[in-house]
């Protein structure tokens, strides 16, 4: 008798000790629902700016402000069916389509969501996706394209 007393108290702080830590573990998650085929949800920070401008095209708006980055990914949320795999500490080149600075209905007349603006530092979480590679460029680096995120800190 006393065993199965013994069984079912062990068994019962087992069940107790899975039960908090899953409830802790979902409290941080974000949400891995609906991410498209070929991205990435991750939460990463800015390591460095590149403060390089587009030439070209005025109408271009990587040739007003910064796009381009590097970021370190600090956790995978998700992955979208035929991404490409990262693991959390990758450091990657990145380009935000809408830029790095704060965007507005000025700059951005026909963006629904405006984005607060990243610097050096900031925390985000964002889908990424691998942008096809350029057959001219030789150095054949993989570069990232974010279209919107959610600043974090």
């Amino acid at each position: 008798m006393r065993i199965k007393f013994y069984f079912l108290a062990l068994f019962s702080l087992y069940l107790i000790g899975c039960t908090s830590s899953k409830q802790s573990v979902q409290e941080t998650n974000y949400s891995i629902k609906n991410i498209p085929p070929g991205q990435c949800r991750i939460v990463a920070s800015i390591v460095k700016i590149d403060s390089t401008l587009s030439t070209g095209n005025e109408n271009d708006p990587c040739s007003k402000a910064p796009c381009t980055a590097w970021i370190r990914v600090k956790n995978i949320v998700g992955y979208g069916a035929g991404s490409a795999a990262l693991s959390p500490s990758d450091t990657l080149k990145a380009k935000f389509a809408f830029t790095l600075n704060p965007t507005t209905k000025k700059t951005f007349p026909t963006l629904k969501e405006n984005f607060p603006g990243l610097e050096e530092g900031s925390s985000f979480l964002a889908d990424i996706q691998l942008m096809p590679s350029n057959p001219a460029n030789h150095k054949k680096e993989k570069v990232y394209l974010i279209y919107g995120y959610t600043k974090l800190k």
